[in-house]
């Protein structure tokens, strides 16, 4: 029960977390289960899951993962900023992470993981089923391997490496905030996880792989966290900061010291972007995959990955499973240890408490892993099928707000099931994507790759060209825009024709093109895009709803499409803007407790109907 003076708020981050005294019975900083220098123990959640795996994460890095998050540049901000309560002075080399993304690239000189062929790249030729090029990471060997080809059992397999393969590098903690807990990633940045049952595991790909190039866009148009540790940022949305917060990859992992103990570089954390599609099953009539299309660099663990491909498992999928394998679990209770082994002790077999207790097992270890977009096996304990979790959705305030994109993400992946839309982007772009979709403003200021007809290309050869379409400024709709094709910077060399295949087309010839979010939901005939939330209101009718459901949904669709035309705010366009209206706001990018307050108890009148706020909800 709340106390009088309580108040429970549906926001992404405590926005004074980190920063003075930020709750009651606030206690010392410095604990041995956080290790933090600015959070205090008493934030902590005594449950087991969330101790355990804290305390692997720092365990596993060697050190607690330090943050850097850009502040927002203000009138009068102290410029260059500097972080009063932390500093970089005594860290040691390669603690430090940036928040904004992959910022460099390592000397290949240091990094024994990847051996390169003097013809093809691992990455080409393991796309295109060819005799690939393996590297060799590890000197320890699983005696387990099964059927490996002869030399190669134990050797992780590192597909795509660059020339130079990219990395996290040492940023500047200039003009950033510091944050320096697990707690800045598994206890905040609340997402709204939006899970999607799917009929079998054909479905769940086709979902799994149609939903990705999605989640930015997603991301954009629900940002509601632009305040960090009592500071404004140069940021709206909190996916970066979590998952920075939560790598656990060790120096080795991160390229800055040479590989002897680990399986291989690692490119991202463990919560991050999707590596991989998973391509549709091998009987299926879909031909819009490309083998090019996971353009990007990960690692593998090649037991796992010959374990499933003895076992039956086509190439895709046993490589996407044993590219979770290349981690390692956190933590699992003894308990359930204990209930598996005695099942294997009394011989109980497919569908016994042992076999599920082992699907728990692998389940507890994919939450360990967490992409923007997850795939879970079916749990036969619990009698659930195949399911894909979409996570790149930041809560919003209203129960009204987080219906209406719960509504749209379960009505689009009808329309992908029932009109198989074809979504697919190169991984590089996608994450491009996610990069754009973070910034201040991204709805009304940011340009994002999108196929530009998702109704071609299963065949296999429509609209396969290959071209990218550019423009420099999101102002497509109303604005002048100078459009022309180039290929994505950063590819290694080895790329297909396919992903390089350059010409001098129009807009309406290039298979992708830079949209605004409003273009890619609510369409733009200037660019012949359709708009998806077109294609599920032409979808509604084939439903046969009553007709007061359907009218419920196109309310909630409504709220959507206005967010996404910039006729309603995001909440993190709400809340900047408050705070730079407020009286005491000093124009310096701090937020004190005393707009704090006054912003919380404002968002709480909204939330229960008290305040009307038509410019955020309409």
């Amino acid at each position: 029960m709340l106390e009088p003076d309580e108040m429970l708020l549906s926001i992404s981050q405590f926005p004074m977390l980190g920063s003075g005294v930020y709750i009651d019975g606030q206690s010392k900083a410095k604990g041995k289960q956080l290790r933090s220098l600015i959070l205090s123990e008493n934030c902590l959640n005594p449950m087991q899951p969330f101790t355990l795996e804290i305390a692997g994460i720092i365990d596993r890095r060697g050190i607690v993962p330090y943050t850097a998050v850009p502040v927002y540049r203000d009138v009068k901000t102290a410029w260059p900023f500097v972080d009063r309560n932390l500093s970089t002075e005594t860290l040691d080399f390669g603690i430090l992470q940036s928040s904004v993304g992959v910022d460099g690239t390592c000397d290949n000189s240091r990094n024994n993981s990847v051996v390169h062929s003097t013809n093809v790249s691992p990455g080409f030729a393991a796309a295109c089923n060819v005799n690939a090029t393996f590297s060799a990471a590890a000197s320890t060997q699983n005696k387990d391997a099964a059927a490996a080809p002869k030399g190669v059992e134990g050797w992780p397999y590192a597909v795509n490496p660059s020339p130079r393969p990219p990395m996290f590098e040492m940023p500047s903690s200039k003009n950033s905030l510091l944050l320096d807990s697990p707690l800045f990633g598994i206890g905040s940045g609340g997402v709204l996880r939006v899970t999607l049952c799917a009929a079998d595991l054909d479905e769940a790909r086709i979902l799994y792989d149609q939903l990705a190039p999605i989640c930015a866009i997603m991301t954009a148009l629900t940002a509601a966290t632009p305040i960090v540790k009592g500071h404004l940022t140069d940021r709206d949305c909190y996916w970066d900061v979590q998952c920075s917060a939560v790598d656990d990859r060790s120096a080795q992992e991160r390229g800055i010291v040479p590989l002897t103990t680990a399986k291989g570089t690692l490119l991202k954390s463990r919560f991050g972007s999707i590596d991989t599609y998973l391509g549709p099953g091998p009987t299926s009539n879909d031909l819009s995959f490309h083998p090019e299309f996971n353009d990007c660099q990960y690692t593998y663990d090649s037991n796992s990955y010959w374990k499933m491909k003895n076992g039956g498992v086509d190439h895709l999928l046993s490589q996407h499973v044993a590219r979770l394998f290349i981690r390692d679990l956190h933590y699992a209770s003894a308990e359930m240890l204990g209930e598996s082994q005695k099942g294997r002790d009394a011989g109980l077999n497919n569908g016994s408490r042992s076999a599920s207790d082992g699907q728990e097992h692998f389940k507890r270890f994919l939450g360990c892993n967490r992409q923007n977009v997850c795939l879970y096996p079916p749990n036969t304990r619990a009698g659930s099928g195949w399911e894909i979790e979409f996570m790149s959705l930041e809560v919003q305030l209203t129960d009204a707000e987080n219906a209406a994109f719960i509504t749209f993400m379960i009505l689009l992946s009808r329309v992908i099931i029932s009109y198989r839309l074809n979504l697919y982007l190169p991984i590089s772009l996608m994450d491009q994507n996610m990069s754009r979709a973070q910034k201040i403003s991204a709805v009304n200021n940011q340009l994002f790759f999108f196929r530009r007809d998702v109704f071609s290309g299963r065949d296999g050869k429509t609209a396969s060209t290959g071209r990218i379409s550019r423009r420099g400024y999101a102002s497509g709709s109303n604005g002048n825009s100078n459009w022309h094709t180039t290929h994505s910077p950063g590819s290694p060399s080895e790329r297909n024709a396919f992903h390089r295949q350059l010409g001098n087309g129009l807009s309406d010839t290039a298979e992708y093109v830079e949209l605004t979010v409003d273009e890619i939901l609510n369409g733009s005939k200037k660019y012949r895009v359709t708009g998806l939330l077109n294609i599920i209101l032409s979808f509604l009718p084939t439903m046969r709803l009553e007709y007061d459901v359907e009218q419920e949904l196109r309310r909630q669709l409504w709220l959507v499409r206005k967010r996404a035309n910039s006729t309603l705010i995001t909440l993190a366009t709400w809340m900047r803007t408050f705070v730079q209206r407020h009286p005491e706001y000093k124009h310096d990018s701090v937020v004190t407790p005393s707009i704090n307050y006054d912003m919380l108890r404002t968002l709480n009148d909204i939330e229960e109907g008290r305040t009307r706020a038509p410019e955020l909800l309409g």
